[in-house]
Formats: C-alpha cells, structure tokens, sequence
C-alpha cells in the first residue's frame, strides 16, 4: 500500500513539474521579449528628467574558472545514477548504429536528461526515466521531499518573474498604466542611486 501510494504520489509531482517547467519557460519568454522596449521606455524617462547618469552599461557576468564549473556541475549520488540508468538507455553512441526510428527524439531525451544532471534536477530524470519506461523500486521518503523542494525552487522562479518590474509592465494593456509603472521603477532607480550616495 504504502508502495502504492509513493508511486502515485511522484506520478503526481511529475506531472506538476512538465506544468511548472512550461509556465516558467512561458514567463521567461513574455519578460525576455518584453525586456528591450522595457528598458527604451526606461531610457526615455530618465532623459526626460535629465538623470541620463543613471545609464549605466549593463555588467558583464564574472566567468566561473575550471573548478567552479565543474563544483557547480556535481550531481548528488541519487540523480548521478538516474542519469546512469537513462543513458544506458538513449546514449547518442549506442544510437548511431541501431537502426532505431525513434533515435533522433532519443537523442533529444538524452541533451534533456543531460540539463536535468548538471542542474540536479532528479524529478526531471525520473519524469525522462518513466517516459522511456524505465522503473524505479526503491522511491524512498527522502525523494519525494527532494522533488518537493525542486517544485518549490520552480514556483518561486515563476512568481520572481512575475512579480519583476519587466513582467508588470509587459502584461498591462492600458498604456497610462504602463506609463506609471515606467515612472516608478525610475522613481525607485533615483532612490536607490541617493541613498547608495548617502551610505558612502
């Protein structure tokens, strides 16, 4: 019974990660897109007010050396040997002489179960492990927690997104509106640049 339930459960937590990881890829797609002409309509508000210092050039991201790739690609031992089990499965090496119709999806899977490793992502290997119908027995307590708090890091980055400035303004039709917020998120710019001046 308690099998039963355990199997029924993580049926359940995959399905709500393909719905949360398609609403994610949904909200960074609308604030990506909607970024540019956000950030325009920023540039001329701060022009109009003649506070164009504000502008500043956009600051390149700090390159993780060797080591700090490699640390920030560590698998835990549970989602190493997942990946293990898929890729015995889908590996692009084992395809390319198989004759398999379905290879080309396989090795898509395979690009797909590699992403869910490097980010720890077990829940996403067990969604890709059921799909290619592979079993798992011992689903124990600590793995549903663990997927658990994978869906919780999903949702937060969802709500991060729709909660940003970018999003807001995007998803309002009425241009007063969009307007004001331009007008605000300047305001806050202007506020943070003063008291960051104070605080030195």
């Amino acid at each position: 019974m308690e099998d039963k339930l355990k199997k029924i459960k993580l049926d359940k937590l995959v399905s709500e990660m393909n719905f949360l990881e398609t609403e994610l890829k949904y909200q960074k797609m609308l604030t990506e897109d909607a970024k540019p002409d956000f950030n325009l309509s920023v540039r001329k508000e701060l022009e109009k007010r003649g506070k164009e210092d504000l502008l500043k050039p956009a600051k390149k991201e700090k390159k993780l050396n060797r080591a700090q790739r490699r640390a920030a690609k560590k698998a835990s031992k549970r989602t190493s040997k997942l990946f293990k089990e898929i890729a015995k499965e889908i590996h692009p090496d084992k395809l390319a002489n198989s004759g398999d119709s379905d290879a080309e999806k396989k090795k898509e899977k395979f690009l797909e179960a590699n992403e869910a490793k490097d980010m720890d992502n077990s829940l996403k290997l067990y969604s890709i492990a059921v799909e290619l119908g592979l079993s798992f027995n011992e689903i124990e307590k600590e793995d549903l927690e663990n997927f658990e708090s994978q869906l919780h890091g999903i949702r937060q980055n969802i709500s991060s997104l729709k909660n940003s400035w970018v999003h807001n303004w995007t998803t309002q039709t009425d241009e007063k509106i969009k307007q004001e917020i331009i007008e605000c998120f300047v305001d806050h710019m202007i506020k943070a640049k003063e008291s960051k001046k104070d605080s030195e």
